[in-house]
């Protein structure tokens, strides 16, 4: 069952001046997210936690990631919503049904948990993904 937003992934040209930016802004250390912390290579960010609720920001290694297309195509900004899981299968499977496009065939599982992202033509736009952290 979806429990909440988990957080907002936020795509930038400039890892390192963006977080800057949102470290003086919202006065938090990031976390640092290496690439093998996403599920699609050629990517790095950093996490600012707050609360319960996490604001990534996020850019691209290549020019051929979906975060670089959607930097080419509409510049910085919020590129996915992110709907924390305890049971991402059973939920990914149950949006299947109720008419959802993914992205992926079958979820990816690493070191964050288990993913899969809800295509954004499938909800006005908006990239989703269906987030099960891994257990700590």
């Amino acid at each position: 069952m979806i429990k909440r937003i988990y957080g907002v992934n936020v795509a930038v040209k400039d890892l390192d001046g963006a977080i800057e930016t949102y470290r003086k802004v919202l006065g938090v250390e990031p976390e640092m997210l290496e690439p093998d912390f996403f599920a699609f290579p050629n990517l790095r960010g950093a996490a600012f936690r707050l609360g319960e609720t996490v604001i990534q920001l996020i850019t691209s290694l290549s020019e051929d990631t979906s975060v670089a297309k959607f930097l080419a195509a509409r510049g910085e900004g919020v590129f996915l919503v992110s709907l924390e899981t305890d049971n991402a299968a059973e939920d990914v499977e149950t949006m299947r049904e109720r008419g959802a496009r993914f992205v992926l065939d079958e979820n990816s599982t690493g070191v964050f948990g288990e993913v899969n992202f809800i295509h954004p033509k499938a909800l006005n736009g908006v990239q989703y993904e269906v987030f099960q952290p891994a257990k700590k």
